[in-house]
């Protein structure tokens, strides 16, 4: 919808600083002098009607130069109603699936996550449009690929929305509006660092636009290159214990390059028996090795090799245009392409696995006779390496036709694609393609690369073997070259090939949506116009993909990444009715409007579903100077296609079913599980079970997040203090059917918790001590990739639990919580100044896990999935004299405490879980901004302006806590990634100027 809006130049300073307060109805204010603009506005159908019962933030074009930020991810991340839980590029890329582009962000993306509810549940648009999604499971969209220098505003609605938008809009609606009316050329070059180390900055932008009498268009380009930041750059090597946490390295790194000898099955935690001298490692006996102390043996620093961010460039172009055609005949139409090509650093290849009697390095007298060596060591010889692209497109054209009266008919049409690539360097270590015979004459899954390279035959030397099994047949076949892990010497480029692979990986996601939309007046009321807007949808969302490899096979194997498609008819109607107005207000009733929006949605193909969504609005005025509103809806999120997808995926992150010997423990003592017999407890005292995960998407029997959300509020400027503002917003909303997943970085946190207290939030994704005809079942589905990581293999019956890291309907979730916000500004003698104040504060967050259960209190918990905090808020001070200004903002994120699943030494040093709360401080942080504006100047300087920001300018490092890795392997983390960032100050010069 359109209305207008005039600034003063103090409205501007507010706006620059008080970037998450202001409202629809605020910007309608008369409050200056200048030239009218007119103003889109997200949350309605309705041309020129404000959106009733909520309040809409608005992020200028203006703020986002102004913020010191690059790009719009970073600028978003910092609102207090964004939290960074959840599908979001978190600094370290060895996080989750979610966070990590080694999982299913295959790109390294940003997404949004209002209300903490996840990127799943809050809309993106462009232009009111809907765009293309990212990740292998198509679950957020990628606000990374939008050019800072393309957006006129951003426009946050923090309510649900499906009664106008349809799927998605359940935590709220960010809607990015692209600039029109440029006038001339505009430049912004913009150089930064980061003070700690690493992260160099470089970005251009040149934005060029042109107004006739009956049409306008605007094009431009954004360049962006970001360094890389290293894991060194931030000290990060696994050792906790200067901060109190736990030297994980030495219990959970037992890898080095020497290798190590352990007695059972090698893992990164288990006990070691020896470590191998240096040298070439050839004819090596049992007094040659030196015993282990205490079982440690050789560790390694996992952070070794690693980027926290990634190399990153990016190439942008866009272009806006609207056009009369005829008189009341009109049309408009945007375009947009990025680029977007990153390097991640992905550290060293540790090896855990075992040497047959076969290899000619084979040490003799460990363990029963003939019996393997089961090593541990890291390859070192090669930095392994991920190279990432994006092709993002998006278009949309329509026509006008004014039909009468006020009425106008649009027909719009949007295309929207993104081509997402990964190239991964992987450890050789699975073998999904390749079968022997086995034992009955059924066939069983070969040997992998890495364990064929340790075999040591050839088509040479297998006749020296009197009866060659199936498995020394196929690997003498290969005549591949003998791979000595006791050798401290390089590898040649040959065994680097045999132990280290690739995978390729390319996913296509698109999505056509077509709009025909009336609205206009109806009739007039005493308090205004009665408006409505109708209309119908359609869109048709598609995803497929294209994967080759061979770090799971022995040749490369290319297959497609399985087809998903989605087609969806939804017809809309919205009323807007002002029953007191201007023309009939009374005392104590200045305005009174309502509205009520309706949509009804069918889905047909992968996941069908239908909905029918309302929306009421009310706003009242008892006096001028005070809006109260409030609103009810419903909304839901239909399930992306790719969680309703269960075709074989065999990718990090993809749909697969494993099983491992290694990757998971539990303390020794435990019931909950059956441990693997004998127990061997690892050197932090925890034993490992056999657990089997299903992981990826969950099949089409996944149902709609549906919500019920219910907000009110007031806006308060006092005719009496000019410059004060004064807002607060409630919310609540109950969400059933709630949709989520166990990632990979989040079940570590999740078995850790079970094992500490009996039950889990995600008990039904649990099975322990599962039925051997269940696990035969998943043997024999045709995701099965078979054994991970090193160990036997196992029949069903060995498997101790299975770990459904699938999405889920999780019961309900009831949430509330309080949007508020403050703003005085005011002019002196020596210039303008404001002070602000804006925060999220959430009252409750409470999770049932199954149906019918109790409701569990997750607020300020910390666990690895990433639960809100209380408090969330942005504070500070601007001032402006003429051409200068500076804003100064303390961001502030509330304490909160981990109550089980966090680390903290024993009487030795081991890794013991926390039997009382750990309290994890609260993170302040102060960003300051300084800008000049040449006004008035000529020559060069004509049209020119200069900024220096300076984010986290104490350089406060985030508040410590020891979740560890003990139960997955990873490495280990001092802070929580979804709610601060490890980056530290960065300092930043801005230069624009305009033409």
């Amino acid at each position: 919808m359109v209305f207008n809006a005039r600034t003063s130049s103090l409205s501007r300073a507010a706006v620059v600083s008080f970037t998450t307060l202001l409202a629809a109805p605020v910007l309608a204010q008369d409050v200056g002098g200048e030239a009218l603009e007119e103003v889109v506005v997200t949350g309605t159908n309705i041309r020129g009607a404000v959106p009733i019962g909520n309040p809409i933030q608005t992020l200028g074009a203006e703020q986002i130069a102004e913020s010191g930020k690059a790009t719009v991810a970073e600028l978003l991340r910092e609102l207090p109603v964004n939290f960074a839980g959840g599908v979001a590029q978190a600094d370290n890329n060895r996080g989750g699936q979610d966070t990590s582009s080694a999982g299913s962000n295959l790109t390294g993306g940003s997404g949004v996550n209002l209300r903490g509810l996840g990127a799943l549940s809050t809309l993106v648009l462009v232009d009111g449009r809907r765009v293309a999604t990212s990740g292998q499971f198509g679950d957020f969209v990628d606000v990374a690929n939008i050019p800072a220098a393309a957006i006129e505003r951003i426009e946050i609605l923090q309510d649900g929305a499906s009664a106008v938008y349809g799927s998605d809009a359940v935590g709220g609606v960010v809607n990015f509006i692209l600039k029109r009316n440029v006038e001339g050329l505009q430049t912004l070059a913009r150089i930064g660092t980061l003070t700690e180390g690493g992260g160099d900055e470089l970005q251009a932008s040149a934005a060029w636009g042109h107004g006739w009498d009956s049409g306008r268009v605007t094009l431009g380009y954004e360049y962006n290159d970001r360094g890389r930041v290293t894991a060194a750059d931030r000290d990060l090597n696994g050792d906790l214990s200067s901060r109190g946490g736990i030297n994980w390295p030495i219990y959970t790194t037992h890898v080095g390059s020497a290798a190590n000898i352990f007695p059972g099955t090698a893992s990164f935690n288990g006990n070691v028996a020896y470590t191998v001298p240096q040298g070439p490692g050839t004819g090596l006996t049992v007094a040659q090795l030196t015993p282990a102390t205490g079982g440690f043996g050789n560790s390694s620093n996992p952070w070794n090799g690693w980027d926290i961010l990634p190399e990153m460039k990016r190439h942008s172009l866009f272009l806006t245009f609207d056009q009369d055609i005829t008189d009341g005949i009109a049309t408009h139409g945007s375009a947009r392409y990025t680029r977007r090509d990153g390097n991640y650093h992905t550290g060293y290849v540790d090896i855990y696995g075992a040497v047959p009697t076969t290899n000619p390095a084979y040490i003799g007298g460990i363990g029963a006779p003939n019996s393997p060596n089961n090593f541990s060591v890291l390859v070192d010889d090669i930095l392994t390496q991920r190279d990432v692209q994006v092709d993002s497109y998006g278009a949309d054209l329509g026509v006008t036709f004014d039909i009468g009266g006020d009425w106008q008919l649009d027909v719009t049409g949007s295309y929207s694609r993104e081509i997402q690539n990964r190239q991964s360097q992987l450890e050789r270590d699975a073998n999904i393609d390749d079968f022997v015979a086995g034992a009955g004459g059924g066939r069983v899954a070969a040997p992998n690369s890495v364990a064929c390279s340790l075999m040591g035959l050839n088509s040479s030397n297998i006749g020296s073997i009197a009866a060659p099994s199936a498995a020394q047949r196929f690997c003498a076949g290969l005549n591949y070259e003998t791979f000595n892990p006791y050798s401290t010497e390089p590898l040649s480029a040959q065994v680097l090939s045999q132990l280290i692979g690739y995978e390729d990986l390319e996913f296509d996601s698109w999505v056509r949506q077509g709009t025909v939309k009336v609205d206009g007046t109806v009739f007039e009321l005493p308090g205004g116009p009665l408006k409505l807007a109708v209309g119908v949808d359609y869109r048709k969302e598609y995803i497929d993909g294209e994967l080759e490899f061979n770090y799971r096979s022995i040749d490369p194997v290319n297959m497609p990444y399985g087809a998903t498609e989605r087609e969806v008819k939804a017809a809309y109607a919205e009323f807007a009715v002002p029953l007191v107005g201007d023309r009939n207000s009374l005392a104590g009733m200045r305005a009174l409007d309502l509205s009520l929006a309706v949509r009804h949605e069918d889905s047909q193909g992968l996941g069908d579903f239908t909905s029918t969504d309302p929306k009421f609005g009310l706003r009242y005025k008892p006096i001028d100077s005070l809006t109260v509103r409030a609103s009810y809806g419903t909304s839901f999120h239909a399930p992306p296609m790719r969680f309703a997808y269960d075709g074989p995926q065999p990718v990090p992150g993809g749909n697969a079913i494993f099983y491992a010997n290694a990757f998971y423990t539990a303390p020794c003592n435990t019931t909950l599980v059956e441990l693997i017999q004998p127990q061997v407890p690892n050197a932090s005292g925890a034993c490992p079970f056999v657990g089997m995960v299903v992981s990826g998407g969950a099949g089409p029997t996944l149902q709609p997040e549906e919500a019920d959300t219910w907000t009110a509020g007031l806006e308060f400027l006092p005719e009496s203090v000019p410059g004060l503002l004064l807002s607060a917003n409630y919310f609540n909303m109950q969400i059933d059917n709630r949709l989520v997943r166990i990632t990979s970085g989040a079940l570590g946190g999740i078995l850790a918790n079970y094992f500490a207290t009996g039950t889990s939030p995600y008990l039904s994704n649990l099975v322990f001590n599962p039925d051997d005809a269940l696990v035969q079942s998943l043997f024999d589905d045709p995701r099965f990739i078979g054994l991970q990581g090193p160990g036997v293999t196992r029949t069903p019956s060995q498997v101790a639990a299975i770990i459904y890291a699938t999405q889920t309907n999780l019961a309900s979730l009831k949430m509330d919580g309080v949007d508020l916000g403050a703003s005085y500004g005011f002019d002196t003698g020596i210039g303008e100044f404001e002070v602000f104040a804006n925060g999220t504060l959430l009252l409750s967050y409470d999770i049932q896990a199954t149906p019918g259960g109790r409701y569990e209190d997750r607020l300020g918990k910390y666990e690895s999935t990433g639960n809100p905090v209380k408090l969330k808020s942005r504070q500070g001070v601007s001032y402006r004299r003429g051409a200068f200004g500076v804003i100064a903002t303390i961001n502030y994120t509330d304490s909160y405490e981990c109550v089980s699943g966090c680390y903290l030494p024993g009487a030795t040093g081991a890794p013991t879980l926390n039997t009382a709360p750990v309290q994890i401080d609260d993170w302040i942080t102060l960003d300051l901004q300084f800008n000049y504006k040449f006004e008035g100047a000529g020559g060069l300087l004509s049209g020119a302006g200069v900024g220096l920001s300076v984010l986290n300018a104490t350089n406060e490092e985030p508040p410590f806590v020891d979740t560890g890795r003990i139960v997955t392997g990873n490495a280990p983390e001092s802070y929580d990634a979804a709610n601060a960032i490890i980056s530290g100050r960065a300092v930043a010069l801005t230069l624009t100027k305009s033409f």
